[in-house]
């Protein structure tokens, strides 16, 4: 599902891949689309992630100044970007 698709100075929300095929659209415009939109979801997923799970641990270690602190907080930044990889494109 593309949640937004822009083209031509007309925008299309919720549609599938084979609705925009359909409607006239072109695959490589269907695929920028799509991988515009799996981008966005990672970015949001993580930013999430970042707030909720690393960014207390940041303060611990910017409060504590230990090594111990910095390393858990690396740890969980490590973490999100391997729950939340980049997509692969071709």
């Amino acid at each position: 599902m593309i949640k937004e698709f822009k083209f031509g100075g007309q925008t299309t929300y919720n549609v599938t891949a084979q609705q925009l095929l359909d409607m006239g659209f072109l695959q490589p415009d269907i695929d920028a689309a799509l991988k515009a939109q799996d981008i966005a979801d990672v970015d949001f997923n993580r930013r999430l992630a970042y707030r909720t799970d690393s960014d207390p641990l940041y303060m611990e270690w910017q409060y504590d100044q230990t090594e111990i602190k910095e390393k858990e907080w690396r740890a969980k930044i490590a973490e999100i970007k391997a729950r939340f990889p980049l997509p692969e494109h071709k």
